[in-house]
């Protein structure tokens, strides 16, 4: 009996010293909790220290980054039964310091994206990203902040009646870091739109620049050589001085002159490197030439930095297409990929996996990025079960990212089709400058089952 009695004080104080002890821990947890909050708060309306440089337009920083939100006007954005806002992930910008780190104004003809979104009663945000060149995996994440500031901001602007929908979008590199993002976060958005985006085989499309590096090279090295230039190799990199020349001195005049004294390598070139091009247009050629240059010249040593080694090999790839093919594959410079660019490399890639729309355009002419990308892409959807989320469109034309505000806004009335489950929209009968460009919308749209009324 005296032991069990002992055992039973024994009991009561060891579970009142386990009652202080939570007690302790609670209360710190608490003010851990309640510091915590204080520093995400603060944190958070930091990201709210906005300037509105017009009516509607706002713009501010976080993170390194610069941020703009611009809405129509709050009658008309009220009134709306149905509010819309784009988000728009912007493409390859050259690296810092040969370009500013700074808000996008990308056109589409004459006028702004934003303008395009904006003038058709939606709302439009965009970020500049923390860091140009090769910043996808970055940029994801700056997307991902960038709703979050949306979301602040009209709770701290209740004269705005926040978006019932959201939608991510944008071009070339952008249309990668769109499809990046919703396959990161899949319940971010309520759908995405791809342009020309190298979302099909991003390995792929760096062996294609790094060909084209190299076959410039075989055809035109020694021309250049003669007049002390040299301009690198995906291996080696490029030299600080031919960067500087190509961005503020003369170095693409100098090549546009080595290209028309030898029209016959032209030819080899673009058909070894198997670019989209109507061989018999000499200002396209020109023109695509130095636009693939400039991925080679103004990239490599970025995208071998954030690769942490070289992310390019032909060591065992057969090229074919010139004069002398056996010449050509004896002389031509072989370089062997790092291992740890090699899997560096797969955090660029797309799953497919997605669950919401989404939608991809891109030109059957595209010399930067292959329309290769997106039958590629439209498998990868295939193979997760998801062809039903997805619709590609492609745009006969030459260029990359050569299209118009009708494929644009066409690809956000598939998506908001699609997320609402409606086949019929009544739009302003001057959503568009053209009436070529309306009944090119209505054709697309037509495609899909989808009616079009302008009022």
């Amino acid at each position: 009996m005296k032991i069990r009695k002992r055992n039973d004080g024994y009991s009561a104080g060891k579970n009142l010293l386990w009652v202080l002890i939570f007690l302790a821990f609670t209360m710190s947890c608490q003010k851990d909790e309640m510091l915590w909050d204080s520093v995400a708060d603060a944190e958070y309306k930091s990201l709210l220290k906005s300037t509105e440089i017009e009516p509607g337009k706002y713009i501010g920083d976080y993170n390194s980054c610069e941020w703009l939100i611009a809405l129509p006007d709050v009658s008309d954005w009220n009134a709306l039964d149905y509010r819309y806002m784009i988000f728009y992930a912007h493409g390859m910008v050259d690296p810092f310091p040969y370009e500013e780190i700074e808000i996008p104004n990308d056109l589409i003809g004459n006028r702004s994206v934003e303008d395009i979104i904006v003038d058709n009663n939606m709302g439009y945000a965009t970020t500049s990203y923390r860091d140009n060149g090769l910043i996808v995996l970055d940029a994801v994440e700056d997307i991902k902040e960038l709703v979050n500031i949306a979301e602040l901001f009209f709770d701290d602007h209740p004269e705005y009646n926040p978006p019932d929908m959201i939608f991510l979008g944008g071009p070339s590199e952008g249309g990668l870091v769109s499809i990046k993002t919703i396959e990161a976060y899949p319940h971010l958005f309520d759908g995405a739109i791809s342009i020309g985006g190298p979302i099909g085989d991003f390995w792929n499309q760096l062996q294609y620049m790094g060909d084209f590096h190299v076959l410039f090279n075989y055809f035109f090295g020694n021309d250049l050589a003669s007049l002390g230039i040299d301009i690198g190799n995906p291996e080696d990199g490029v030299n600080e001085a031919i960067m500087n020349a190509w961005k503020y001195g003369n170095l693409q005049e100098i090549i546009l002159g080595v290209l028309k004294n030898s029209p016959s390598k032209v030819t080899q070139l673009i058909k070894c490197a198997r670019v989209t091009v109507d061989i018999t247009d000499e200002v396209a050629v020109g023109r695509v030439i130095l636009e693939l240059l400039r991925f080679n010249i103004m990239l490599t040593n970025d995208i071998r930095d954030r690769m942490n080694g070289v992310p390019f090999d032909n060591t065992r790839k057969w090229y074919w297409g010139s004069y002398n093919d056996w010449r050509l594959n004896r002389s031509v410079q072989r370089i062997r990929a790092d291992y740890i660019a090699r899997f560096n490399v797969r955090k660029y890639e797309t799953s497919g996996e997605i669950n919401i729309p989404v939608v991809t355009i891109h030109t059957t002419g595209d010399h930067v990025v292959p329309f290769w990308h997106n039958p590629k892409y439209r498998y990868k959807v295939f193979i997760k079960g998801n062809s039903l989320l997805h619709t590609g469109i492609p745009v006969d034309n030459y260029g990359h990212c050569t299209i118009d505000e009708s494929h644009i806004m066409a690809a956000l009335y598939i998506i908001i089709s699609k997320a609402r489950l409606i086949n019929y929209f009544r739009l302003r009968a001057d959503v568009f400058e053209s009436p070529q460009q309306m009944e090119n919308f209505k054709d697309i749209l037509k495609e899909y089952s989808i009616e079009v009324e302008f009022k």
